[in-house]
């Protein structure tokens, strides 16, 4: 029996081993640089952001209008493109539960006083890190079924 061992180079080696290029190793190196320098970048445009929703959500007894919904769940997936740079335990994940909610405020026609602000307040917790990892768990269930209530009050299901 005869074992061959072939070398693959990927695309990405080829085109950093082109003169003028870079060993992929050195850029490994540079992106992580990169990434640190973006992360404190990311820090501060999730607590502006965080700023702006809880502006949104000030009024627990004020049912926001459906642009405000919209701004909510754009300001939801801003954040989620901010995780990509920054590690926070548990943040993207209270990020999506909140999406789900948002999501089901925006089809249903009734509102709950005070629907958004648990979720406000708990992402203000998770990015303090103010919420140990296994609590932040059991706190989205919290907000997974509220949202799951909210669809349950759904335009689309009352037609069904």
């Amino acid at each position: 029996m005869t074992v061959i061992i072939r070398k693959v180079r990927t695309a990405l080696q080829r085109e950093y081993r082109k003169a003028g290029g870079i060993l992929t190793s050195e850029a490994i190196t540079d992106a992580n640089e990169n990434l640190g320098l973006l992360s404190a970048q990311c820090i501060e445009q999730i607590d502006f952001t965080l700023d702006h929703v809880s502006d949104l959500t000030a009024d627990p007894l004020k049912r926001p209008t459906a642009e405000e919904l919209r701004e909510l769940h754009a300001a939801v997936n801003e954040m989620l493109s901010c995780c990509a740079a920054v590690k926070i335990d548990g943040f993207a994940d209270t990020l999506h539960a909140v999406g789900r909610l948002v999501g089901a405020l925006m089809a249903a026609d009734v509102w709950l006083e005070g629907a958004l602000t648990p979720a406000a307040n708990l992402l203000r917790l998770v990015r303090r890190g103010a919420v140990a990892p296994d609590k932040v768990a059991v706190l989205i269930v919290g907000l997974d079924q509220c949202a799951a209530r909210m669809r349950s009050y759904s335009r689309a299901a009352t037609y069904q």
